[in-house]
């Protein structure tokens, strides 16, 4: 009954600063609340446990009305129970699965040993190390604040600045695109010192919402809802027609809705177009909402911050009008409109009034203690891989967002290990596959795919009428247009050179097989059979003629430009992906450098470089790009050749790199060029070795859960294959 201002006087003044609930409280405005003695003795329950511990409290406040009815029981007022109807209000504010707001902090999961990343090096260039702006001169800064300036117009979110007088394989700087940046970056340009930074007690760590994790043991489960009934159907705004196997897919999220799911995974192998059935779906919703059979509220879209531009054209072309109306775009400029007051907090109205609102997995997790107050209709996590790690700030924000319905959305749902499964599985239908530890115990020491079978069905069986969590289709079985794969495998010997390199590494591997010294053969084995001295001082005809794998592209890439079509060429180093550039442009005499695509390149430019790709004229061309960093969000069916010149060890990374090509729209056979290095004699190659892995590794992927990614065991085998007994 009280206003908002009394109700904020009366809960946290009056009320707490007294040790009792009291009969009378006095407040601003010759104001007093006079609480009948029903009331008085159910709100005394509630300021005693105001002193409990937390643990109580988190009880009390996960159910309240239960709560008091079981500490009120033995009272003799049958009045009191029905009094407990009335002391809470239960507001849309943060999901049931948010315990609280505190300091975040990483968890440990001892049973789940962490797996290396990368088993051969770090040279991936999807990960640039920063350097310190305090390292620029005030020429070099003033040239980074005017790239900096240009980029938030722009809307891009970081800037990649190499100065001038840097060596070639010098690492860049990588720098937000801030207001904040600009004007430290300004200052630093007129020789200003830089203001003191303040005192830590003014920088307090922000409270985020913490959430029963799932992890040790099964603590929060996600029961299924009472949904309207909205008639299942193609959105009127849909321009775009759906193929047999998407109508499909449409139709299992409407079913899954109206069923009642917390939320489902779509991991539709790449190419099968997961985009337009999410935004289908999407569309359905709000014409639902519109029509007045549910309640409007907006829906949330998180993706990579390459996909962003994406996601935006997508949406214009297969949306007519204005599609899933208004957009708040939560990221690079767009973000800086919707921070408020000296805090910075995000405008949670405007963020609720929209209609739909688009925002990347940094930018949730960074502001998920306001993300987490917003109702959402539904939630939609592309490229749904990036939760797949339990114990880290993305996936928590992640599972703490309050959504009705949840869509996760990948072609790799084990991209590394069973696990990723689960923490994706968790994000969207907590509970449904029991806790880590037991997950873990049960399913990851499985080497025989029959032991998988129940993990299967609880996937991609229905259940009580209800449709299946999971739906994979693969692009084989569901898009007989789709022109086929055609995989090139092509050898070459080693040059001298490159041999003499190769024996050399060879010959200490023998020696020193200590898992250190294994991992560090198999990165020199690695980058040798790509090229034995990358920064080799030469012309371009002997630079390509040291390495087999570059004679046996080069060869691939006369034959590709002879006949006017297009390639994509995906090489990991990053001191490589320019100077191959070159090699490309002076042998072929094209007007431009092919473009690169990397970690370096932000989202926007990326999107632009693909762009120009598509429709640029008939003829010739080439595009250079790194696997992990290009290998997803990206379509690219001009081009109908992939050249896979360094190698992914893990093969569903390398499918989703050929995935650029192979999607809806190629029209023509794509062909994926493998260039493999061999030895005169002795053992198998390096590159023998390894692509037979990747093969097998490919084969339980496709028709298994089984993780394709290395394991140790693996590692030991291509190590031994490859030096053998000398």
């Amino acid at each position: 009954m009280l206003p908002p201002s009394q109700q904020d006087s009366f809960g946290h003044d009056q009320f707490n600063r007294y040790a009792e609930a009291r009969p009378v409280y006095s407040l601003p405005g010759n104001t007093f609340v006079v609480l009948t003695p029903t009331l008085r003795r159910t709100l005394a329950e509630v300021r005693r446990h105001q002193s409990s511990p937390l643990a109580v409290k988190r009880d009390l406040m996960s159910n309240p009305r239960g709560f008091l009815r079981a500490a009120l029981e033995a009272d003799d007022d049958p009045t009191l129970l029905d009094r407990v109807e009335s002391v809470f209000i239960e507001t849309p504010t943060y999901s049931d699965r948010v315990i609280g707001l505190g300091l975040w902090e990483p968890r440990e999961v001892p049973w789940l040993a962490r797996t290396p990343t990368n088993w051969f090096g770090h040279d991936s260039s999807d990960v640039v190390p920063q350097r310190s702006v305090a390292d620029l001169s005030p020429e070099e800064a003033g040239e980074l604040c005017v790239s900096v300036d240009k980029a938030i117009a722009a809307g891009e979110p970081v800037v990649v600045y190499r100065p001038a007088g840097d060596a070639p394989d010098a690492l860049p700087f990588k720098v937000p695109a801030t207001a904040e940046m600009r004007d430290d970056l300004a200052r630093r340009a007129s020789g200003e010192a830089p203001p003191a930074p303040p005192p830590k007690s003014a920088q307090p760590a922000p409270l985020v919402p913490l959430i029963r994790t799932n992890e040790g043991k099964l603590e929060h489960q996600q029961d299924f809802l009472q949904r309207p009934a909205v008639p299942p159907g193609l959105p009127a705004c849909l321009e775009t027609p759906l193929k047999l196997h998407q109508t499909h897919g449409l139709e299992w999220l409407q079913r899954s809705w109206q069923a009642g799911a917390p939320g489902v995974l779509l991991a539709d192998d790449m190419g099968l177009g997961k985009t337009l059935q999410g935004l289908a779906f999407l569309a359905w919703l709000r014409e639902a909402m519109q029509s007045g059979l549910i309640k409007r509220r907006p829906v949330l879209i998180v993706a990579p911050t390459g996909l962003l531009a994406n996601w935006s054209a997508e949406h214009a072309r297969h949306l007519s009008g204005d599609g899933l109306g208004e957009c708040v775009a939560a990221y690079g400029a767009g973000l800086r409109t919707l921070r408020q007051g000296p805090d910075k907090k995000l405008d949670v109205t405007r963020i609720t009034s929209a209609d739909w609102v688009l925002t990347t997995y940094e930018t949730l997790r960074d502001n998920s203690g306001d993300f987490g107050t917003i109702c959402f209709a539904a939630m939609l996590a592309d490229e749904a891989q990036k939760v797949k790690t339990p114990g880290v700030r993305i996936t928590d924000a992640i599972k703490a967002m309050n959504a009705d319905f949840r869509i996760a959305m990948t072609g790799t749902p084990v991209e590394n290990r069973l696990a990723d499964l689960w923490c994706i599985v968790d994000g969207v239908r907590a509970g449904w596959l029991g806790d880590l530890n037991a997950f873990s115990r049960t399913y990851e020491a499985a080497t025989d795919p029959e032991a998988l079978q129940p993990l299967k069905a609880m996937l991609d069986q229905g259940f009580g009428g209800a449709p299946p969590l999971l739906l994979r289709r693969m692009k084989e079985d569901h898009l007989p247009d789709l022109p086929k794969a055609s995989q090139n495998v092509s050898r070459a010997p080693m040059p001298d050179i490159q041999l003499r390199a190769y024996e050399a590494t060879l010959a200490g591997a023998r020696g020193d097989k200590t898992p250190g010294a294994v991992l560090a053969a198999l990165q020199s084995f690695r980058a040798l059979s790509l090229h034995p001295d990358p920064h080799m001082e030469a012309d371009d005809a002997a630079f390509i003629a040291a390495s087999a794998r570059l004679t046996v592209c080069f060869a691939v890439l006369d034959s590709i430009a002879a006949a006017g079509e297009r390639a994509l060429i995906f090489v990991d180093k990053r001191d490589m992906q320019p100077r191959l550039a070159g090699l490309i442009q002076r042998r072929y005499r094209l007007a431009e450098t092919p473009s690169i695509i990397n970690g370096e390149v932000a989202g926007a430019r990326r999107q632009a470089r693909v762009d120009r790709f598509q429709a640029a004229p008939e003829g010739f061309d080439v595009m250079v790009l790194s696997p992990k960093a290009a290998g997803v969000g990206l379509t690219i069916t001009r081009a109908n050749h992939v050249i896979h010149l360094e190698r992914w060890w893990n093969p569903a990374v390398e499918d989703q790199c050929t995935g650029r090509a192979l999607r809806i729209g190629q029209t023509r056979t794509v062909h994926i060029h493998v260039p493999i290095a061999t030895l005169p004699a002795g053992p198998k190659s390096f590159d023998e070795n390894l692509h037979a892995l990747l093969e097998r590794k490919r084969t339980l992927m496709r028709n298994a859960l089984l993780p394709p990614e290395f394991d140790t065991g693996d590692v030991d085998a291509l190590f031994n294959t490859t030096v053998g007994d000398g």
